[in-house]
């Protein structure tokens, strides 16, 4: 999906994960790990936040990530080399699903 889809706007890139039965904290912990390194690094070009959620009650989490751009998304992810990161997430997840979207309202204050 390219920009002029999302209408020039900064865009939310939101992965769902599925994670297997007993895994949660130890995804959670992994997940949390890549997202402070990301952080430290700085180096992320026109990312502008992300946030991690779990589920209360079920072996679910989603990854939030803001970034300028659709295409600022995809050129970080055709720069980062994931594998490493996969391949430690890979026997705790059952399945993922991301997708971009845009903010279309939004009340009140931000997630920490």
């Amino acid at each position: 999906m390219g920009d002029d889809k999302m209408g020039g706007k900064p865009v939310v890139w939101v992965n769902a994960f599925q994670v297997k039965p007993g895994k949660l904290d130890e995804f959670m912990q992994i997940q949390s790990e890549e997202l402070r390194s990301f952080a430290e690094q700085d180096t992320v070009n026109g990312a502008l936040g992300s946030r991690l959620l779990r589920a209360s009650h079920r072996d679910r989490a989603i990854a939030i990530a803001l970034f300028e751009s659709v295409e600022a998304h995809q050129s970080w992810l055709k720069e980062a080399d994931f594998s490493a990161h996969y391949d430690k997430i890979k026997d705790l997840i059952e399945g993922a699903e991301g997708d971009y979207y845009t903010v279309e309202a939004a009340y009140g204050a931000t997630i920490e």
